[in-house]
């Protein structure tokens, strides 16, 4: 069949019942009670600083830090893992200053909540952080992916899609600085954010970075799943031939574009209930999301930087608790 424009229409006007329709007969169910779970559940913690406590010792390897003059640096493999420790259990400066004094027990030398604060903007922990988020990714490959962004509240009275749905019109940088947007690309199979961009510009552009990095890195993707946010001829003229795109298009969106656009519209005009099934596997990125949110809980650095530092923390702390709850 030749694609027509007034093909697509009738889709898109047929798509709420279409939806309905997919949802009653295909709809994943949740999964109940699991003993093996429960037990991963209960032991997430333990093993999630055993994992840590090897695995920045792998990330610090890869860099050669030398002492220069002036006074010792302080140990920054020990100062990246009490980072770690201090979101996981989303412990202020002081209380965190607290609970390293347990170090001294060991001989370890101990940390000032001052030192502990100026970790977050230190370029060793950083890079430190950064290793450990690669390891994390594990090898570059071949992936089915989702896409989605979202925004963590600054203070604990502001929800992100609320706030948005009820500014539609005023939304602008002003009100964006409110929240530290995040874009995220997740392997389906995994759960694990093989890819990420945060910080305070457009959801769009943070997009455009987390895709670029991902490509950057190696990965390739199969098939890429994104909101209807994403649905503009420029997104996806981005992607490779190879890689199937899957989205609801606007009520107003036409035939008109390039080969990829068209291939996308035709597979979801034709096959429609086969492209929602695929195309519902976009909720995965919406359940991590979530999940974060309750886990880390609110974010408690003031400043920008320290701000993205706590994000892209905790984007690597979800691949490490998602490996260890959701095994492969």
């Amino acid at each position: 069949m030749q694609l027509r424009n007034k093909h697509l229409q009738k889709t898109l006007d047929e798509l709420d019942f279409l939806k309905k329709l997919y949802k009653k007969e295909f709809a994943v169910k949740k999964p109940g009670f699991n003993k093996e779970y429960d037990k991963r559940l209960r032991n997430l913690k333990r093993d999630l600083f055993e994992k840590i406590n090897i695995d920045v010792d792998k990330a610090a390897g890869l860099i050669e830090i030398k002492q220069l003059v002036g006074r010792p640096l302080k140990d920054r493999v020990l100062l990246t893992k009490l980072h770690l420790v201090q979101q996981i259990l989303n412990l202020t400066n002081r209380d965190m200053e607290s609970f390293a004094l347990m170090f001294a027990l060991t001989g370890n030398e101990t940390f000032s909540y001052k030192t502990i604060e100026r970790a977050y903007e230190d370029e060793l922990v950083g890079m430190i952080l950064h290793n450990l988020y690669i390891l994390s990714c594990g090898t570059p490959r071949e992936i089915d992916a989702s896409s989605d962004g979202t925004g963590y509240a600054l203070t604990i009275t502001k929800h992100y899609r609320t706030d948005k749905e009820e500014n539609k019109e005023h939304w602008k940088e002003v009100e964006r600085k409110k929240y530290i947007i995040t874009s995220t690309i997740v392997d389906l199979k995994t759960k694990i954010y093989v890819s990420f961009a945060t910080g305070f510009q457009s959801e769009m552009k943070l997009f455009e970075q987390a895709k670029q990095s991902l490509e950057q890195r190696g990965f390739e993707l199969n098939s890429i799943t994104l909101d209807k946010y994403y649905s503009n001829q420029k997104t996806i003229a981005g992607f490779n031939k190879e890689t199937a795109t899957y989205f609801i298009p606007k009520k107003n969106t036409t035939i008109r574009g390039c080969e990829k656009w068209k291939q996308s519209i035709q597979q979801f005009t034709t096959n429609t209930i086969d492209f929602l099934k695929h195309y519902y596997k976009r909720e995965t990125s919406e359940y991590c999301h979530s999940a974060d949110k309750k886990r880390f809980g609110i974010i408690r650095q003031k400043k920008e930087n320290r701000i993205i530092t706590t994000m892209s923390t905790r984007m690597t702390l979800h691949n490490y608790i998602t490996t260890i709850l959701h095994p492969t």
